[in-house]
């Protein structure tokens, strides 16, 4: 539906009938600093990517581009 490449994010969408297996997110909103936090997913295509870490800041703006709107959590984990 939707793809943002300066932060590798994609929005899809699923129709199908029937019951899938999921994994309940958590509420970015309800974080706090200290918190550990587990990342899952493909960034800029390593398949089958999980990585940990523990969120070091909220909100952080200007990162890839000064004047966009941006809002970011900071973590200590490592990118590879």
């Amino acid at each position: 539906m939707g793809t943002d490449s300066k932060t590798d994010l994609a929005v899809i969408q699923i129709t199908a009938t029937g019951s899938y297996p999921h994994v309940v997110l958590g509420d970015s909103d309800k974080l706090e600093i200290g918190q550990w936090v587990v990342a899952i997913g493909q960034p800029r295509g390593l398949f089958q990517s999980v990585t940990q870490g523990i969120i070091s800041a909220k909100h952080r703006v200007a990162i890839t581009n000064p004047s966009s709107y941006e809002d970011f959590l900071q973590t200590d984990a490592a990118i590879n």
